[in-house]
């Protein structure tokens, strides 16, 4: 009995751990889970010059730092960089390769570390799921991007937003309905 109030104690803290704020923005400037859609202005980290780049602003700081995207066709390229600013602002960098034809695309990557003289980068890889090409990532502590409400961010690549989108309040029903039926399970046997 012991033993199962213990692995329930243990599955309780992975599901507090879950995300709590679901972030998903596309490069056309659709944003859901943000304080309002994506804006093209001057990049307030000096990273592209002369260039406006796509920013979003978050409901928290957010720990400063850039998440670099692989894309993995034809070997594996850094395609995209997300970069926090660390001031509730996220800037989306897309490539070029295809031409200057979404807002978030810029004629070069950024040109400076981020933040400055200490650079705090992660890296994740762009998958294909449901038809669309995009980029999940959930930063631990002291990871770009991170806060302390856990933040789980996805990137639509080469695509808007889809129309439906999971809703925080499913996922955590999920997350308590698979806990349950763990305990359920255990306490059978």
């Amino acid at each position: 009995m012991l033993a199962a109030f213990l692995l329930g104690v243990g599955l309780c803290g992975e599901v507090l751990a879950a995300p709590t704020i679901f972030i998903y923005v596309d490069e056309w400037g659709h944003g859901a889970g943000t304080t309002g859609p994506g804006v093209l202005d001057a990049d307030p980290t000096g990273g592209v010059r002369n260039w406006d780049v796509l920013l979003y602003n978050l409901p928290f700081k957010g720990t400063p730092g850039d998440l670099q995207i692989y894309e993995q066709r034809n070997g594996r390229k850094l395609a995209h960089i997300i970069r926090f600013t660390g001031l509730s602002q996220m800037i989306f960098y897309s490539n070029n390769v295809d031409g200057l034809d979404e807002p978030a695309d810029t004629p070069t990557p950024p040109q400076n570390a981020w933040p400055p003289g200490a650079m705090n980068a992660a890296q994740v890889d762009e998958a294909q799921s449901d038809g669309d090409l995009r980029a999940t990532y959930e930063p631990r502590a002291g990871q770009p991007g991170w806060d302390r409400s856990a933040p789980s961010y996805t990137f639509f690549i080469e695509a808007p937003l889809p129309s439906t989108l999971p809703e925080p309040a499913t996922a955590a029903l999920l997350a308590l309905g698979g806990l349950a039926a763990l305990l359920g399970r255990r306490r059978r046997r």
